[in-house]
């Protein structure tokens, strides 16, 4: 008899145990799929706030170095980081800027894009000046003239730049959703249907920057930091343009 009650009471336990374990583990499920979109936002969230510290690391290196030689350096031919004459589209080239080579990639740890208005790399502007005057940016770098523009525009086709001032630098983050340089210097095919998205991949002088979005599969997920060129002298190398002669 007192065994048998002792075996009830042992069966009673283990099976008090196991609903136990199964309203836990319910409740676990529960939590997990709640909890899996927050970590996926969050997680985005962190990359996007890695991306734009890492865009305005560059350009403020950007601003350091046409203080000190009176023009902007050229993007890099592949993933060193050197600086390559005659290109104006390619990687950043972080060497040249002299900041790590994180900072040339995205929160994804992607290559970024570097576009430059080829105007403003030639050493020949150190030359635009009669000899004794002063070889201050101001009076250099900020009376350059574009030859080759390339665009930077709205959703709506509008430039985001107004005349006469024209695009000096734009830093392209290309997203999950291909576009980027890979470490050959090949470009990630783009996963997309999103016509923006293709255009910027294309690097065809004309960059669209919009809000991000995601709707079937029109993904847009470009981030781009640009700059003309008076907003560069003003904002990152603290050295207005003079708006009057």
């Amino acid at each position: 008899m007192i065994w048998h009650i002792i075996t009830m009471m042992t069966r009673s336990i283990r099976a008090f145990a196991l609903l136990e374990v199964a309203i836990a583990l319910s409740v676990l499920g529960v939590i997990a799929y709640m909890g899996v979109p927050l970590i996926s936002r969050i997680q985005n969230w962190q990359q996007t706030r890695s991306t734009a510290t890492h865009q305005e690391q560059i350009m403020e290196a950007l601003g350091a170095y046409v203080l000190a030689n009176s023009r902007l350096p050229c993007p890099a031919e592949d993933k060193n980081g050197k600086s390559q004459p005659g290109k104006s589209v390619g990687f950043v080239p972080y060497q040249t800027l002299g900041i790590p080579e994180k900072a040339a990639k995205d929160g994804q740890h992607h290559w970024m894009t570097y576009v430059v208005q080829p105007s403003l790399t030639s050493k020949s502007i150190l030359f635009l000046q009669d000899p004794g005057i002063s070889t201050d940016p101001k009076t250099i770098f900020c009376k350059t003239s574009a030859t080759e523009k390339f665009t930077v525009n709205r959703n709506n086709g509008e430039s985001c730049i107004t005349e006469p001032d024209f695009a000096a630098v734009a830093i392209i983050s290309h997203g999950n959703s291909g576009g980027y340089y890979l470490d050959n210097g090949t470009v990630q095919p783009v996963n997309s249907d999103d016509p923006h998205k293709k255009e910027n991949a294309a690097r065809a002088n004309i960059f669209t920057t919009k809000n991000l979005q995601r709707i079937g599969s029109n993904i847009f997920d470009d981030i781009i930091i640009f700059a003309s060129r008076n907003n560069l002298m003003a904002n990152w190398a603290k050295c207005p343009c003079k708006t009057t002669d």
